[in-house]
């Protein structure tokens, strides 16, 4: 009975870092072939000899096996579905590849930043460090809400998170609140209809369904009969019809739901605020004391405004960029 014996080196070559891309050497090993075998059989004699030994005839004869090298084709059956084979490769490629640390974050430095608001449902340890790991490049602090203590705690987190982190650094970022006009608080919202009659007023804590107080004295100097008031960007609007020293009495143009605190500016007119409110240099030296990164400084009016937080930062021995937004 004759034995085949029968090797490949699928496995050996194509893991071998010098043979070519994956598609290639799959191409050269993945498709049919033959087998070059070895058949063993048809025993020959050598030599033989009789000899006596304790007195019976003993057969001494040398058999060799006389060795026969042949092709046997290999039916389509006996070779390995292609999917499968290249399937099987790439784990095996997969756990080679895994000794050598192929699993490790990616190299590529991606050029797109992201900037994440930190708050109050943010501000722990564990939300900080999940962010971070997520991606987050930068973290932003609202300076509109909460204080500098709350602030503290946040810039102290990602500093201790720099700290342990050895292939990630997150920047912190102050957002200037700036010189906003804002109408005040509201006990319910407040749903206006176009064509309906509504005043602003810069007395204080009035909220009724036709009038409601806004948090800057000069607002009624800053506006004029004719003017489009915006809420919130657009969101709503207001035609001014007249103003008397308290009040500005408007149409509503683009109606809605005004609800508390909305933002209040006056379409092509910037209001008389100082772009940067005392408020605003408050925080500005809380960024400096905590060696921030970046401030973004809301509703600049022109390049003065800029030169002048420059000329301070130079002043404090303060490396801190600036963002203007307008």
């Amino acid at each position: 009975m004759a034995q085949v014996v029968a090797t490949r080196s699928i496995q050996g070559s194509m893991l071998s870092p010098n043979g070519g891309s994956v598609s290639t050497r799959s191409d050269k090993l993945l498709k049919p072939a033959s087998f070059a075998v070895k058949v063993l059989g048809n025993e020959s004699k050598k030599s033989g000899r009789v000899s006596v030994r304790g007195g019976r005839k003993v057969d001494t004869t040398v058999r060799s096996a006389r060795v026969e090298t042949e092709v046997i084709p290999v039916s389509p059956e006996d070779v390995p579905n292609r999917e499968e084979q290249l399937e099987r490769f790439l784990e095996m490629q997969k756990f080679s590849d895994t000794s050598v640390g192929m699993w490790s974050k990616p190299t590529v430095r991606r050029k797109t930043k992201i900037v994440c608001t930190v708050g109050p449902s943010t501000n722990t340890r564990e939300m900080i460090w999940k962010l971070a790991e997520a991606g987050m490049n930068v973290a932003r602090m609202n300076m509109s809400h909460g204080d500098h203590a709350s602030h503290k705690k946040v810039i102290d987190l990602v500093k201790e998170y720099n700290a342990q982190s050895k292939d990630n650094t997150i920047a912190i970022m102050l957002d200037t609140k700036g010189p906003e006009v804002r109408s005040g608080d509201l006990p319910q919202p407040i749903m206006l209809d176009p064509g309906q009659e509504f005043t602003f007023t810069i007395e204080r804590g009035v909220s009724t369904p036709s009038c409601v107080s806004v948090n800057y004295d000069d607002f009624v100097n800053d506006v004029e009969a004719g003017d489009m008031l915006l809420v919130d960007g657009g969101m709503m609007s207001f035609m001014v019809k007249s103003k008397t020293k308290e009040t500005v009495i408007c149409e509503v143009v683009d109606g809605g739901e005004l609800k508390s605190r909305r933002h209040l500016n006056v379409r092509g007119k910037s209001a008389t605020l100082p772009s940067i409110t005392e408020k605003d240099w408050e925080d500005i030296k809380f960024g400096v004391e905590n060696k921030v990164d970046f401030y973004a400084v809301s509703f600049v009016k022109d390049a003065q405004v800029v030169h002048e937080l420059k000329n301070y930062l130079q002043g404090c021995g303060a490396d801190i960029h600036v963002i203007v937004k307008n």
